[in-house]
């Protein structure tokens, strides 16, 4: 972000600060000039702030209120400060008012910053993924008939911290059966029946950045309605991996797997969006959808996470997080995405792509 234009970009926002300055606190604001990184926070993580910041050459202040923004407002010629208007709440409008502050918006230039990502967000999202992959394999073994959705997804969690993950990146999906027709059910205490899907939405957080991966299996045997529902996700999912680059727009992408699911008939069935840009946040810029506008550049990290949802039957979802690499696209994920049948005590997989 240029400062210059700005002269002081205040951040107040908790997931701004953890992009701007590594370092999660859950109070204090950071004021970017073209100078220098100034942190003001209380006393709760003033110690903590300055071991970890000021040997990035970040200044670190104690305080509770705005003074020291007051104080780096009256050093500038225009006395305007720069704020993301999307994440500002009313009563800090008030606030801003009541001290005389004039404000302009920035968000924009914010969000497109923090879509592209640098070398250490990208490590931090790898193993964020790498610890989401471990643990969902570690529980495929668990999923028995009786369990339920609330359990499966205390077994997945467990993990995420065992293996080093701060907690899950979202409320974890759980859905059995025709639950699964909804694609942001909330998961409950259904018991897992024979014969019905398992979808399991999940993620988890490292070092404040967020994994989303999505899976599904079956318990029992499949019907062949499901089977060719699940080839025609899982195709969707492939060839937007195999087609998706740098310079194409978000809604181009979304069309790939749209226009492919059409083509089988299953359009109507696709109720969402293709992905969401992945980051200190679980939803972010860029977006993925028919009105999709952003361009898609190198170090962008986003999922693509086709599906295919039959109303009071089952649902089918397949995504990974994926990047931007060397202007294609890569997935962060290692698994095949082979559909997981698990039928009378045996774990199989079903090769469906020739």
């Amino acid at each position: 972000m240029d400062f210059k234009e700005y002269g002081l970009v205040l951040i107040t926002d908790e997931k701004q600060r953890l992009y701007f300055l590594g370092f999660h606190s859950t109070a204090g604001y950071v004021m970017l000039t073209p100078e220098k990184t100034v942190f003001v926070v209380d006393s709760r993580y003033i110690s903590a702030a300055k071991k970890a910041l000021t040997p990035k050459g970040i200044e670190v202040v104690l305080g509770v209120d705005y003074t020291p923004l007051l104080k780096e407002v009256e050093n500038l010629s225009n006395k305007t400060v720069a704020i993301d208007y999307t994440v500002t709440t009313v009563s800090q409008f008030e606030k801003y008012k009541e001290l005389g502050l004039k404000l302009t918006d920035v968000s924009s230039e914010i969000v497109n910053e923090m879509a592209v990502k640098t070398e250490d967000e990208i490590k931090y999202i790898q193993k964020a993924c790498n610890i989401a992959e471990k643990a969902w394999k570690e529980v495929i073994p668990l999923i028995r008939e009786g369990i339920t959705e609330r359990q499966l997804a205390n077994e997945l969690e467990y993990r995420f911290k065992k293996y080093g993950a701060s907690g899950p990146s979202f409320d974890t999906i759980i859905a059995f059966g025709k639950n699964a027709a909804v694609p942001h059910h909330e998961t409950g205490d259904t018991k897992l029946q024979k014969n019905q899907c398992v979808l399991m939405d999940f993620g988890c957080v490292y070092k404040g950045y967020c994994s989303d991966m999505t899976r599904t299996l079956f318990f029992g045997e499949p019907s062949e309605k499901f089977l060719r529902a699940y080839l025609a996700t899982l195709t969707a999912h492939v060839k937007s991996a195999e087609e998706i680059k740098s310079g194409m727009t978000g809604k181009e992408a979304d069309a790939i797997a749209r226009t492919h699911l059409e083509s089988l008939g299953y359009g109507k069935y696709f109720t969402h969006s293709l992905g969401h840009g992945i980051g200190v946040n679980i939803h972010e810029f860029p977006t993925l959808s028919p009105k999709g506008e952003a361009v898609l550049k190198e170090n962008m990290v986003f999922s693509n996470e086709p599906g295919v949802y039959l109303d009071g039957k089952f649902g089918i979802r397949i995504e990974d997080s994926a990047r931007i690499e060397n202007g294609k696209y890569k997935s962060f994920m290692k698994d095949d995405k082979s559909l997981i049948v698990i039928n009378g005590g045996k774990i199989t997989r079903k090769k469906l792509l020739k």
